[in-house]
Formats: C-alpha cells, sequence, structure tokens
C-alpha cells in the first residue's frame, strides 16, 4: 500500500515538477543563442518522457530523473536579479527615500508629461513630504483590453495639504523588451516599485492608454496608512540595493501591495479567489470594510469609476482634484 502511495506521489510531483521545469530550462539562458536554449529544453524534455516510459529499472531511471529535477532547481536558484540593463524609461530609475524625524525626501518620483503613451518628457522629481500630513490612502485598479478578473493595483497616498503619491509595483523592463505573463513566471524580469505622481500613473492609464480605472478611498485610520507607508518606503530602498525578481503569480503588482498591506490590517485570506484574480479585489476590500462607501458595492463600483471625470486625450495639471469631484 506503500508502495502504491509512495508511487502516485512520485508520479504526481514528476508531471508538476516537469511541466515546470521544461520552460525553466530554455529561460535558464545557458547559451547566448535563442535556438540553442530551445533546443536544450526540447532534449531535456525528451529525456524525461524516455525515464518514465522505460518498463524496467524503474527505480534507477527515478533516481536519475530526480537527479535532473535537482540539478535545474539548483541551477534556478543560482539565477540572480541586476540592476545593470539598458531600462525602458518609464523604469530607468529607481525611486529612494531618507527620513528626517517627521519629513519625507523623495527622490526619482516619476512625473512624465504624455502626450500619448509613447510621446512623453521624461520628468523625474525629487520632493518632500510632511509625514504629519499622511491621511488618505486610496486603492486603485486599473483594467484594460476588456479584462475583468485582472487589473493593476496602485496604492495612491494623500497628504492634507492635497498632494498625492502613486505607489505601483511593476515589471522592470528592458527598452523594447515587451512583458509576458508565462515568461514572468521564469525570472526574465525585475521588480520596481514606482513612485510617482497621479499626473503620471493614472492619468497615463485614463487618459492616453484607454484603461478603465477605479479609485476607491479607503477606510484606513492615519496611524495605519502612515504605517503602511513605512513599510512601502522601507520596500522601495531595500530593492534599490537588493534587486529581486518580478513573478507573475507570487510577486506582482497585486501580491506585493497585499503583502505590506496585511501587515497593517492583520487580515489574511488565503484561500480567497479574489487575492489570484485582483480584479475582483475591490468587492473583497469593500466586503471586508476597507473601503469607505455607504452605496451597495455595483454602485460604488460606478461612484469611483474616474475615466467618467476626465477628458480623454487631454493633459490636465489638476488631475487628482479632477478625479475626485465627489469630494466637493
Amino acid at each position: 500500500m506503500l508502495t502504491k502511495v509512495f508511487t502516485f506521489l512520485y508520479y504526481c510531483c514528476a508531471i508538476l515538477f516537469g511541466l515546470w521545469s521544461i520552460p525553466a530550462v530554455y529561460f535558464l539562458n545557458i547559451f547566448s543563442q535563442h535556438s540553442v536554449n530551445l533546443a536544450l529544453a526540447i532534449t531535456y524534455a525528451v529525456l524525461l518522457l524516455l525515464l518514465q516510459a522505460t518498463p524496467t529499472h524503474k527505480k534507477i531511471y527515478r533516481t536519475f530523473t530526480l537527479l535532473l529535477f535537482a540539478v535545474v532547481f539548483l541551477r534556478w536558484n543560482q539565477m540572480t536579479p541586476t540592476q545593470d540593463k539598458n531600462w525602458a524609461d518609464g523604469v530607468s530609475r529607481l525611486p529612494w527615500a531618507t527620513i528626517d524625524n517627521n519629513k519625507i525626501h523623495i527622490h526619482d518620483i516619476r512625473n512624465f508629461i504624455y502626450q500619448s503613451e509613447t510621446d512623453y518628457k521624461i520628468q523625474y522629481i525629487d520632493k518632500s513630504y510632511d509625514l504629519d500630513q499622511l491621511n488618505q490612502l486610496d486603492y486603485v485598479l486599473s483594467y484594460w483590453d476588456g479584462n475583468k478578473a485582472i487589473a493593476h493595483s496602485i496604492f495612491s497616498f494623500g497628504f492634507e495639504n492635497g498632494e498625492r503619491l502613486a505607489i505601483s509595483t511593476e515589471v522592470r523592463n528592458q527598452k523594447g523588451e515587451e512583458y509576458g505573463g508565462f515568461t514572468g513566471l521564469y525570472n526574465q524580469f525585475e521588480l520596481i516599485y514606482v513612485l510617482a505622481t497621479e499626473r503620471d500613473a493614472l492619468q497615463l492609464r485614463t487618459n492616453f492608454r484607454g484603461e478603465d480605472v477605479y479609485s476607491y478611498p479607503t477606510n484606513s485610520s492615519k496611524q495605519e496608512i502612515r504605517t503602511l507607508f513605512n513599510i512601502v518606503i522601507d520596500r522601495v530602498n531595500t530593492l534599490r540595493t537588493t534587486p529581486k525578481f518580478y513573478n507573475t503569480v507570487t510577486q506582482n503588482c497585486f501580491t506585493s501591495l497585499m503583502t505590506d498591506f496585511r501587515k497593517v490590517s492583520g487580515k489574511h485570506h488565503p484561500f480567497d479567489y479574489r487575492i489570484y484574480a485582483n480584479g475582483f479585489s475591490d468587492e473583497m476590500f469593500y466586503q471586508n470594510g476597507k473601503i469607505k462607501s455607504t452605496l451597495p458595492f455595483v454602485e460604488t463600483k460606478q461612484h469611483f469609476n474616474i475615466n467618467q471625470y476626465i477628458q480623454p486625450d487631454i493633459y490636465n495639471v489638476n488631475y487628482s482634484e479632477q478625479i475626485r469631484p465627489y469630494k466637493k
């Protein structure tokens, strides 16, 4: 009986790890030519199939299979992210910050001025904020191409004087490099926390990319907002000295921010499907009482859709006020 259970578990693990490791062999980029890496991955896949299909000497072939898996896994763990690449304009600078009592000085805040998605003035700014004035937190979701289940998540921090700072976890891609969800599973992109003005981070999406964007004010207390902000800034500074890989599932725009948010809220629902289908995470936040609204959820979502408040293709310097007419 135990032999049958072991055999079943072995084949389940072998299938799952085999499915993961075949693309991994390709994405290890052992050789400089993609065609050679592809040939290596195909050879590896054929070898795995032959080892499992051989009817005799099963123990020997299973042992050899496990050794192959171990070699791939060890080589995979040797992959290291880097800061030294020809980065795309929007992720070319890593932000960083210093704190002096209640003043925070943030460097390399992105503040591009867009004429279109591809026509823009590159502009990074340094700015100081009074942390005692930090009193608002908005949770932003941006949908593209008709997606409902998947969206891009952003935190927008607000200060009493009306200033806003958007924080977005993103892929740090090279110039000319396109992000792919499958590729993002295999350590092909670095991770970056983009700190930007709302005129940049949100207006790019609503006015020029045509994305469907929702900005929900949260019920977070001033202390919770301050704590979350400090956690995020610590992560921003850490990434500047210790780069990390982006991962489509485990280290993406939503899971990274949720990891930070969870440290403040203390709530963790690992089996809620909306953590993985983050396009529905606003409903999860609403049901958990984190969104500031007395309306039913459907009406809340409609009310905080900021596309209805903007003029497409027009750059507005007062964008943060424009998308919040409900505050007036």
